[in-house]
């Protein structure tokens, strides 16, 4: 064990705040477009549902993506992928990157696979593997730090 602190990583968090100035612009858009005429039907029915659909929906979407922004964590443990499986450092073989991805290959699929996700079923990580090299992908914009930044912050943290 080790007292060095979990190292994770997420998604730029710049996007969702782009998003949610333009779900905020929409509903005023649409408070706008219903105080113009409240009592024309369809000023009502516009101005209603743009707020609904911008004002609520994209809220609750950006509190949702926002909370859930975690790629990878790795600590004593392994690496946990997506908040959902934490894969042990045993399992880990390699962890890489190249100007465009980070990646890492695994020994065995048994922890991924057990998520229930299909794109970490063991017949799509072995596709994954043979077109990238890697069994887990994820490109740099998705990244919060380059690839290689990110390659030897995991590496940097296991045992």
């Amino acid at each position: 064990m080790t007292d060095a602190p979990p190292v994770t990583i997420i998604t730029p968090r710049g996007k969702l705040v782009v998003l949610a100035v333009v779900c905020a612009v929409f509903a005023a858009i649409g408070v706008v477009v219903y105080a113009v005429s409240p009592e024309t039907v369809l000023n009502l029915v516009v101005g209603v549902g743009v707020v609904g659909f911008f004002g609520i929906g994209g809220g609750f979407s950006l509190l949702s993506l926002w909370r859930r922004s975690a790629i990878l964590r790795a600590d004593d443990d392994g690496i946990r992928v997506e908040s959902r499986a934490t894969v042990p450092w045993a399992d880990v073989d390699r962890i890489g990157s190249t100007s465009s991805h980070l990646g890492i290959r695994l020994r065995r699929y048994d922890a991924l696979a057990s998520d229930g996700r299909p794109e970490h079923a063991a017949d799509a990580l072995r596709t994954n593997r043979s077109v990238s090299g890697w069994d887990l992908t994820w490109p740099a914009n998705l990244l919060d730090r380059s690839p290689a930044e990110a390659a030897a912050a995991l590496s940097g943290r296991r045992p």
